[in-house]
C-alpha cells in the first residue's frame, strides 16, 4: 500500500442489528461503532508500523469485513517510521487525528523513542503498541513515554477493535468527564477545568485522574501550594499511576527543593525502574548532594541495562534475518533463530514466545514436527496458558498424525480461548479439521462455519462441511 497522505474515509456499510443481542455482543457492537465514528466522523486513520503480515492481514479484516470501510481509506502500512511523522503533520494540521500501531521492536530497533517522539510532538494521536508479550516494567515505562495502550500477541479481531475503542474514547460516564476537563486544559480555560474536575471528583470521589487535573488547572491559575496537595492526594491513591509524581518532582525541581525532589523520583524509579533518563538525572543530584557512591551505583545499573537492551536488539535482528531465510532456507532460518535463542543464555521471558513459536513453523515446513513439538514444549515453560501455544503444538502433532495428541491441544487452545478459531480462516479450519479427525462434531462444525464466516472463498471448509457426517 502507498504510503501517501490519505484521504477522509467514505460512509460505511452500515454496521449489523444489535436487536435481540446477548451483553457480550452489544458490548461488541458499541466498540465497533467508537471505532466507525472515528473513521468516519473524525476522518481519523490507522497508521501500521509493522511488517507481521498476519496481523495486517486481520487488520484488513477487521476494517473491510467488520467495519465496511474501504482499506486504502481507512489505513496503510509502513515499512519504516521515516514517512511517519510527515503523515501524522499533514493530518494533524487539517485538524484529523492519526492512530498509531507500531510493533515494540521494529526490524531490530526499539520504537520506544519514536512512541515518545510522536506523544510529545502529537499529544492527540493514539498510539497503540504491538508486542509478544511483555515484562510489567516494560509496559509501565512505554505508559510512561505515551503509549496508550498495548495489544499482545496472538491476536483475535475482537481484540484489536476493543483495544482501539478504549484507546479512542473511554466507554464510561467517568471517562467522558475526565476527557472534557482536559480538553479546558488543552485551550487554556483553567477555570473551566477546575470547574470540571471537580465535578469528576464528585462522580468518584479521590479520583487520581480527577485530581490530576485539578492539579493542573491550579497550577496554570498560579496556586502552587493547591497543585501541590491535589498531586499528593493523586498519588497517595494512584498505585502504579506515574503522573502525579512526575508533577510533584517538576514543582520540588522548580523551587530547588534538591531532596524533595529525589525523593520523589526516587518513587518513580521504584515504579518504573527502566527509565534510564530519569536515573541518570537522579545521579546527578545525588552528587550535588555529595551523595557519590549512590551515584556511581545508579550511573553503573545505566550502563548495564542499556547493554541489555542491545542483546535485545542483537535477537531482534537475528528475527529478521531468520524470516527473510524463511521461505527460501527454512534450515538456515533455522540457525538464526536458534542463535536468537542462545543469546538469551536460556533466561526466556514472554517476549520470546514469538521466537519459539517461528522456530516451531519453520522446523514443520521443515517436516521435522518432532522436533518442532520440543520447541513448543520449551516455550509452554514460560506460557503454560498460551492458546496460540497449543495450537501450534497441535498442528505438528497432525503433521506427524498424531491425531489424538493433535486433539487435545485444539482443544486445550479452545478451553484457554473460546473465541480462538476466529484468529483467521485457516487457523479454524485446521482446528476444524483436526477436531473432526477426533469425532468431535459439533466443534468441528463450528470451527469449519467460523473459517467460511471470516472467508467465503474458502473451499476447503465449504467441502468439510458437505461431508455426510454432518447431515
Amino acid at each position: 500500500m502507498d504510503a501517501t497522505t490519505p484521504q477522509p474515509a467514505p460512509l460505511p456499510t452500515p454496521l449489523g442489528t444489535t436487536r435481540g443481542a446477548s451483553p457480550a455482543q452489544l458490548k461488541t457492537a458499541a466498540y465497533e461503532k467508537t471505532v466507525a465514528e472515528f473513521l468516519r466522523k473524525e476522518q481519523g486513520f490507522f497508521t501500521l508500523v509493522t511488517d507481521d503480515q498476519s496481523f495486517i492481514k486481520l487488520f484488513r479484516t477487521v476494517v473491510v469485513g467488520r467495519l465496511g470501510f474501504a482499506a486504502d481509506n481507512a489505513f496503510l502500512t509502513l515499512p519504516n517510521t521515516e514517512k511517519l511523522f510527515k503523515i501524522i503533520k499533514e493530518r494533524d494540521a487539517g485538524g484529523f487525528r492519526t492512530f498509531v500501531v507500531i510493533e515494540r521492536l521494529f526490524r531490530g530497533n526499539d520504537m520506544t523513542p519514536r512512541i515518545r517522539e510522536i506523544k510529545e510532538s502529537f499529544p492527540k494521536s493514539p498510539v497503540l503498541v504491538l508486542t509478544t508479550g511483555m515484562e510489567r516494567d516494560r509496559i509501565v515505562y512505554l505508559h510512561e513515554v505515551g503509549a496508550d495502550n498495548f495489544i499482545a500477541r496472538p491476536v483475535s479481531s475482537d481484540t484489536i477493535v476493543e483495544k482501539a475503542a478504549f484507546t479512542l474514547k473511554p466507554q464510561t460516564e467517568l471517562g467522558h468527564a475526565i476527557d472534557t476537563a482536559k480538553s479546558f486544559l488543552q485551550t487554556g480555560e483553567p477555570e473551566k477545568a477546575r470547574l470540571a474536575a471537580n465535578r469528576i471528583l464528585e462522580l468518584k470521589p479521590g479520583s487520581a485522574a480527577g485530581l490530576m487535573v485539578l492539579g493542573d488547572a491550579e497550577t496554570a491559575l498560579g496556586n502552587t501550594e493547591a497543585a501541590k496537595q491535589a498531586f499528593m492526594q493523586a498519588a497517595e491513591g494512584a498505585g502504579l499511576y506515574l503522573e502525579p509524581l512526575r508533577k510533584l518532582a517538576a514543582l520540588a525541581e522548580a523551587t530547588g527543593a534538591l531532596e524533595e525532589c529525589l525523593n520523589y523520583l526516587e518513587q518513580l524509579d521504584s515504579l518504573s525502574p527502566l527509565n534510564l533518563e530519569r536515573k541518570i538525572g537522579m545521579g546527578e543530584l545525588n552528587l550535588q548532594l555529595g551523595r557519590n557512591e549512590q551515584a556511581q551505583v545508579l550511573f553503573e545499573y545505566v550502563v548495564d541495562q542499556a547493554a541489555k537492551e542491545a542483546m535485545d536488539i542483537m535477537v531482534s535482528m537475528a528475527e529478521r534475518v531468520a524470516s527473510i531465510y524463511a521461505a527460501k532456507d527454512p534450515a538456515r532460518s533455522e540457525l538464526f533463530l536458534r542463535k536468537a535463542l542462545a543469546v538469551k543464555q536460556e533466561v526466556y521471558s514472554m517476549e520470546d514466545l514469538r521466537i519459539f513459536n517461528q522456530l516451531g513453523i519453520n522446523l514443520r515446513r521443515q517436516g521435522k514436527w518432532r522436533e518442532a513439538v520440543t520447541e513448543y514444549r520449551r516455550a509452554m515453560q514460560i506460557a503454560p496458558k498460551d492458546a496460540g501455544l497449543h495450537y501450534n503444538l497441535g498442528m505438528a502433532y497432525a503433521q506427524g498424525e498424531q491425531m489424538a495428541d493433535a486433539g487435545r491441544c485444539v482443544e486445550k487452545a479452545l478451553a484457554l480461548n473460546a473465541r480462538f478459531a476466529d484468529t483467521s480462516d485457516t487457523v479454524a479450519f485446521n482446528m476444524g479439521y483436526v477436531l473432526l479427525k477426533n469425532g468431535r462434531k459439533d466443534k468441528a462444525k463450528e470451527c469449519l462455519e467460523t473459517a467460511r464466516r471470516l472467508n467465503p472463498a474458502n473451499e476447503a471448509a465449504a467441502k468439510a462441511l458437505a461431508d455426510p457426517v454432518f447431515a
